[in-house]
């Protein structure tokens, strides 16, 4: 993997845990800084926008109801798995499956957050 930046080792890694279907680091501005995908394609502009802005109310409420800071958020669709990781000045983004073991990903999502945070 010569020439493959530390940022794109760690999502690749993380991109190989069952069900994945992709892991994205974008800006708190909204903008995406680096992705990797496994299946399909998706909008990663409007991802990059919209994840932001959730985290922005997810923050809010734990600001409200004195719950801390977020960690690591979880959203649970029809179709799919969303984890949501904040950094200092980005926002981690893993999709998954909706049949992906949600410990597993949660788990390797964890392991893999210092290394993103030390590539950024």
């Amino acid at each position: 993997m010569s020439g493959v930046t530390p940022l794109k080792r760690a999502l690749t890694d993380l991109s190989r845990v069952p069900k994945v279907l992709g892991v994205f680091v974008v800006s708190k501005e909204g903008f995406t800084i680096d992705s990797i995908t496994t299946s399909g394609t998706f909008d990663e502009e409007a991802l990059a926008a919209m994840v932001v802005a959730s985290l922005g109310s997810i923050d809010a409420m734990g600001k409200e109801l004195d719950l801390g800071k977020v960690e690591i958020a979880t959203g649970e669709f029809t179709g799919s798995i969303a984890l949501i990781a904040e950094l200092e000045e980005s926002v981690v983004v893993l999709l998954a499956e909706k049949g992906a073991v949600l410990g597993r990903i949660r788990y390797e999502l964890k392991k893999q957050l210092p290394r993103i945070r030390a590539a950024l």
